[in-house]
């Protein structure tokens, strides 16, 4: 190893905005622990008009184009869950749209989809604002927390409003939780008691 070599840091093409750590889940695979017991910690409007504007300029689009969103590029708002300070998620939307940020989408659990009235205004709103897209958390650590009937109702209006930016993460548990009727919250050993341990394979977890 070099003594004086230095590390050379590549410029962002794409980036996660994390507004709070604070969520309303307190699901088992979360890799930055996010949960209810976290402060109402929210990044500021100032703060994201500064990160925003310095990501301008260096986000790269969708390889569908600027309107379009996927899971590796452009921004995505996350947390914590983003809704829960929706007034923050909507001005950030606006920041990043007036800083011609390309593909952006934000990443929900749907756990505010209550019921369609407000779901759908929520998001005609965030559209409006410039928000591209939309992405769906859908797995069996989350179905302890939120029920399945508002994850479903979210991607039965998302996929209206936002149309091919609605994205679902992951699509295999989606289909999974149809096939098995659920539509409350379901236990995550009585998932594995229905679904088998195999179907863990379709999971992303990081083990501490």
């Amino acid at each position: 190893m070099m003594r004086n070599s230095k590390l050379t840091v590549p410029e962002p093409f794409s980036a996660g905005l994390l507004l709070s750590y604070k969520c309303n889940s307190g699901c088992k695979h979360c890799m930055y622990a996010c949960s209810p017991k976290w402060d109402e910690d929210w990044v500021s409007q100032e703060d994201v008009e500064i990160y925003l504007s310095q990501l301008s300029g260096k986000i790269r689009p969708s390889v569908y184009g600027p309107d379009h969103v996927d899971l590796n590029s452009g921004l995505h708002f996350t947390g914590g869950e983003p809704f829960l300070n929706f007034n923050l998620l909507l001005r950030a939307t606006e920041i990043a749209c007036a800083c011609n940020i390309p593909s952006t989408f934000v990443e929900t659990n749907c756990h505010w989809c209550t019921n369609d009235e407000r779901t759908e205004e929520r998001m005609r709103l965030l559209k409006k604002a410039g928000l591209g897209g939309i992405m769906i958390s859908v797995n069996p650590f989350l179905l302890e927390h939120v029920p399945f009937e508002r994850t479903d109702r979210a991607i039965r209006i998302a996929r209206r409003i936002f149309g091919e930016n609605m994205l679902v993460y992951q699509s295999f548990f989606y289909r999974q939780f149809k096939k098995f009727g659920i539509t409350n919250t379901l236990a995550f050993v009585d998932f594995i008691d229905r679904a088998g341990i195999g179907s863990l394979n379709h999971a992303e977890v990081i083990l501490e």
